[in-house]
């Protein structure tokens, strides 16, 4: 019997010892740990709870979970859940609880029935994390992931309108066009775009979406004078969110404005003033008040809207500014953007061959650094030389950036193009520099249904293209004409 009482004795004793541990778990552990009978009234919080909660056990025990209720979920939510517990199954799910001082949290829980010998059920548990900051996390990048594809829309738009803007010669219906397209693309109610009277240097709208007639023929504005005038003058972009909060304009000179914010930027050629664009009243779902965001897409319009509006050639201004770029002679890169726009539409009405050639110096820099800026002018009027000299009259020589060039060249095919590349590579080897100097060269023909930007896109493709294979080589869209 001694035997046996003292195995009694140890068996009571490592079951308190395990009763003590697994009570010692639960009160240190980080997750929040509630207790409750069938019915749902609160036997047992752990520390955690208290917490995370605010609650004191005092204040918890003999309540319900109730007390946590945040009134974010639907009767039919704590319906189901009850149903999945009440039939012996484990609940699992979040639940947006509320606590003590009214914060609301966000809390993962498992709920587990526990049930007697007869199968009964008799408690539950609730053990539960609070990842407020890990949804808090998520809800954010799905909002990031929102903006990205809201942004990337944005662009395409910007980039379609610019396939399309070059093409209009006449004022009028360009600048329909871009007004259009601005509306479309800021889901606005109201635009205007104003352009530099060239006999008295004031503002005249000369379209606009959302404005009197009446006021659209009679306004016109001296630099410095109202909202576009100042804008005009100071040739910045204007931005305002809140027109009562702004000490630069006020509600008093804007009263026929629907909303609180509105955009005004310049349209600038070479800081050469040609207008401004104002946009104002933004469409219902969107935000009333216009973004740092909605600035650069009005920003990149304008941009392209003064090459459209020089390509009207309605501005006298715009007669006297040089195609040629004053260092190499050659011409520069906004005759290049409109000669290329030519080219191309007669490439499409007439099914000539045409082909693209670009180049650079290889390193120019270096060059640059090592001997100082009059003798990389010197090289890059000497690759000039030899581009004239080398090339034929009805070629169109540009020089595209800093030491990069570009050579239109009509009527010629792949082949033929090759051949003159490869003339202007030998030519420039053999130039006598400080020390010898290499070009690379990329070339490519246009093909059916090729607009501006895709064939300067397939172009720079393949100068890059020369250059990741060594340098001082040509490079063609056909890989059966690559060489080095």
């Amino acid at each position: 019997m001694t035997r046996e009482n003292n195995e009694a004795k140890n068996d009571k004793k490592q079951a308190r010892l395990k009763m003590r541990f697994l009570s010692t778990a639960v009160e240190e552990t980080a997750d929040n740990v509630l207790i409750a009978d069938r019915d749902g009234v609160i036997l047992y919080i752990n520390p955690a709870f208290e917490r995370t909660t605010g609650y004191s056990k005092e204040e918890v025990l003999g309540k319900t979970p109730r007390l946590l209720k945040s009134g974010k979920h639907k009767a039919s939510f704590y319906k189901d859940l009850w149903g999945t517990i009440l039939s012996g199954k484990v609940f699992r799910g979040v639940l947006v609880n509320k606590r003590k001082n009214g914060e609301l949290f966000h809390a993962d829980h498992t709920i587990t029935p526990i049930k007697d010998a007869d199968g009964k059920i008799t408690h539950f548990v609730s053990v539960w994390k609070d990842i407020t900051e890990r949804m808090h996390y998520r809800e954010q990048l799905e909002l990031l992931n929102k903006s990205l594809e809201f942004e990337k829309k944005k662009f395409q738009q910007i980039l379609a309108m610019d396939e399309k803007i070059g093409s209009f010669t006449d004022l009028n219906k360009l600048t329909d066009f871009i007004i259009q397209g601005i509306v479309a693309i800021l889901e606005v109610e109201r635009c205007s775009l104003m352009i530099v009277d060239e006999k008295t240097g004031e503002l005249v709208i000369k379209g606009a979406v959302g404005l009197d007639h009446k006021i659209m023929k009679e306004s016109k504005l001296s630099l410095g004078q109202g909202v576009a005038g100042l804008v005009a003058q100071e040739r910045k972009p204007l931005l305002v969110r809140v027109i009562d909060e702004d000490e630069r304009v006020g509600r008093g000179n804007l009263p026929s404005y629907k909303t609180k914010s509105f955009l005004s930027v310049p349209i600038l050629l070479d800081q050469k003033l040609l207008g401004v664009l104002n946009v104002s009243d933004r469409k219902p779902p969107a935000d009333e008040v216009f973004t740092d965001f909605d600035l650069r897409i009005l920003l990149s319009v304008a941009r392209q809207a003064a090459v459209a509006l020089e390509n009207t050639q309605l501005y006298k201004e715009l007669k006297y500014l040089t195609v040629t770029d004053p260092l190499t002679d050659l011409y520069n890169y906004r005759h290049f953007m409109r000669a290329l726009e030519y080219e191309i539409g007669r490439f499409h009405h007439f099914h000539h061959p045409l082909s693209l050639l670009v180049m650079d110096v290889d390193d120019f820099k270096e060059y640059n650094d090592a001997w100082g800026a009059a003798a990389g002018d010197f090289l890059l009027r000497e690759i000039s030389a030899v581009l004239h000299k080398t090339l034929r009259g009805v070629d169109i020589i540009c020089r595209y950036a800093s030491d990069e060039f570009v050579v239109i060249l009509p009527g010629t095919d792949i082949a033929q193009a090759k051949a003159m590349a490869e003339d202007v590579r030998s030519e420039v080897s053999r130039l006598d520099l400080k020390k010898k100097i290499t070009i690379s060269l990329g070339l490519v023909s246009c093909g059916k249904g090729m607009s501006r930007h895709d064939f300067i896109l397939k172009a720079d493709a393949t100068l890059s293209q020369a250059k990741k294979r060594g340098k001082n080589q040509i490079y063609c869209q056909d890989k059966k004409e690559n060489a080095g």
